[in-house]
């Protein structure tokens, strides 16, 4: 079974997990905009994905690998939360894509490690983090404030965009939290996390392939080689990064998995911008790279001692 233990994992271990994670993570955005342009039906593309995962862990299930436990509420509950908040925040999400532009999001998601930190030291038993962690955490919200005042700016359409702005970014903090509180409290094995996640994703995707006409279009649909090995690929990639993000947010503390998150995406946008530029400045660009660079000083707050439970100091 595999706990949450983060804080006596090793280093090298750690980076190894944040790597690999970060690796899928970044893939799976070019490969799935390759894969959604070989075959326009996004629901259809998410859903083989997540079919997929669940079944590959059924099958290493039933080739003796011994990777599932019995399915009982202790697991099956807290997955159904976790999956409603995924599907709400997602809806969000797109909600606020609708009513506000890329810089309004970004903003807004360079925020929430900050936030979830806070979680962390109020309800989560984490300490205040070091000045160096304060220093890192400042610096990516300053220098992506910066990028986004140099590039897009922000832009909300009225009270409806800020409530789903808003309501996405509660949605994303208490998701980043719960999901870390369920690898400490909850004892099951990576791979189970794989399935419960994908397998419970389906229906809320199921719901949106329904409401969006995608079914309509696949009786007539013809695939060419090119959509099966991007679908092919995608899906693959799918395994890979919801294993990898369930083993690297069990050796990290929420806070480094949401920054994590939030450095893969910026990290992304400069690559973009090095390869396809458009109407980039250079300043855009080196205040992307700065961004990173103070990512990279955070540490993890460590767990408070019992003796200083009720103290809020530096460490």
């Amino acid at each position: 079974m595999a706990g949450g233990g983060a804080d006596n994992v090793p280093l090298r271990e750690k980076l190894f997990w944040i790597l690999a994670y970060s690796a899928c993570s970044s893939s799976m955005l070019v490969i799935n905009k390759l894969a959604v342009q070989s075959l326009p039906l996004p629901t259809v593309v998410s859903g083989a994905q997540l079919t997929v995962s669940a079944v590959v862990v059924v099958v290493l299930q039933c080739c003796g690998k011994n990777v599932m436990g019995p399915m009982d509420k202790t697991k099956v509950l807290p997955f159904a939360l976790y999956t409603a908040m995924f599907a709400g925040g997602l809806f969000a999400n797109m909600k606020a894509l609708m009513l506000t532009n890329v810089g309004a999001v970004i903003a807004a998601r360079s925020c929430l490690p900050v936030v979830v930190c806070a979680i962390e030291w109020a309800f989560m038993g984490r300490a205040l983090p070091s000045m160096r962690s304060v220093v890192s955490l400042s610096g990516v919200v300053a220098f992506a404030t910066m990028y986004i005042k140099f590039d897009s700016g922000v832009a909300v359409a009225g009270i409806e965009g800020f409530l789903w702005l808003a309501l996405w970014w509660i949605l994303l903090a208490l998701q980043m939290t719960y999901g870390r509180w369920m690898t400490e409290k909850i004892e099951m094995t990576q791979w189970e996390r794989v399935f419960y996640t994908n397998a419970f994703a389906l229906p809320p995707t199921a719901v949106l392939f329904m409401a969006t006409g995608e079914q309509a279009k696949v009786a007539g649909l013809e695939m060419g080689n090119s959509a099966w090995f991007w679908l092919a690929a995608s899906c693959a990639m799918g395994v890979g990064i919801s294993y990898t993000g369930w083993r690297s947010r069990s050796v990290t503390t929420a806070t480094t998995f949401t920054l994590v998150g939030v450095l893969n995406k910026m990290a992304t946008i400069a690559v973009t911008v090095a390869v396809w530029p458009h109407d980039t400045s250079v300043l855009s660009i080196m205040c992307l790279v700065c961004c990173i660079l103070f990512g990279l000083l955070y540490q993890d707050a460590p767990k408070r001692n019992a003796s200083r439970s009720g103290k809020t100091a530096f460490v």
